[in-house]
């Protein structure tokens, strides 16, 4: 790729062009490709047109004149149904546990609920400004611990600067839900971590619920995986819902997925999570401290531990 010219430089005060050079250094293209393209509405529209005028030019065509080629399914992606692929017939071409991540399909096989457009987001801004607030929260545990920690403190006061600390953190959290929906970044997942063995039938189930408009806005399968270790790595199943704040929403999804026996009450409870969490690293191991679900199936349906 030859170097850029001096003429793609931006332009503006030094802060604004170091702002607007870190949102391109941060930003995902992959992501845009994955996620954000197929769902625009100039995409939408284009594949519906190109639907439109296949079928018209099939109407056209004169009934003794045979067609070059019959087929009923038009594939547009590798990793998702295709315009008026039957769901039996998505399942039988894309089975996760045969799939694999280094084919055309990737590291995963998506499917939406009918009806369902993704919004518009901004993925930089949330990157930028959600990484200076775990920057900025880093600095002042900093401060803070190095003031708890002096054998000179009190221990009355290295209580109070637990509780400060506690309070830093409950505060780390809200800053961030507060950029995620500045940026428009409001979706979450159930999570499922299924066996190799039962991840086609699990998939076939929330597919299909899926594709009927049952279950949340869309979800997701991860594909094989190959190399040492990777033959009985658990799979991860993902539905999703439109919005982390609508807590009525979740609660919907899993006592659903209770109803098809994908969830089972008294065993194992799956965990939701915030996408604006996905995006900004912040798991299980995160340094922060903070809680990577936001809550669990046993929250959600009332079960005690």
């Amino acid at each position: 790729m030859p170097a850029l010219s001096d003429e793609s430089s931006f332009y503006g005060s030094e802060n604004e062009t170091a702002n607007l050079e870190e949102q391109v250094s941060t930003y995902d293209v992959d992501h845009y490709w994955t996620h954000i393209h197929p769902h625009l509405y100039s995409t939408i529209q284009h594949d519906r047109l190109a639907i439109q005028a296949q079928a018209q030019a099939s109407s056209s065509t004169s009934p003794n004149t045979p067609s070059p080629t019959t087929t009923t399914t038009r594939i547009i992606r590798p990793d998702r149904p295709s315009p008026n692929e039957p769901i039996p017939t998505f399942l039988a071409r894309l089975p996760p546990s045969t799939t694999p991540c280094t084919s055309a399909t990737g590291p995963w096989i998506y499917i939406q609920s009918p009806g369902y457009y993704a919004p518009e987001t901004h993925i930089p801004d949330l990157l930028t400004q959600g990484r200076r607030a775990l920057e900025h929260y880093e600095e002042e545990k900093s401060v803070l611990e190095a003031q708890r920690d002096k054998p000179s403190t009190l221990a009355k006061d290295k209580s109070g600067l637990t509780r400060r600390l506690g309070t830093l953190r409950q505060n780390l959290e809200k800053r961030i839900f507060a950029i995620a929906r500045a940026a428009n970044v409001v979706s979450g997942k159930w999570m499922l971590f299924v066996t190799p063995d039962k991840v086609d039938a699990v998939w076939g189930v929330v597919a299909e619920e899926t594709a009927r408009g049952e279950l949340g806005s869309g979800a997701k399968v991860s594909t094989r995986e190959d190399g040492e270790g990777a033959e009985g790595r658990a799979r991860l199943v993902a539905i999703y819902t439109r919005d982390f704040g609508d807590r009525g929403e979740a609660e919907r999804v899993v006592r659903r997925l209770v109803e098809l026996g994908v969830v089972r009450r008294g065993e194992r409870p799956i965990y939701y999570k915030c996408d604006a969490y996905t995006y900004l690293g912040i798991d299980g191991r995160n340094p922060w401290g903070l809680r990577a679900s936001l809550f669990s199936s046993r929250d959600v349906l009332g079960e005690r531990t």
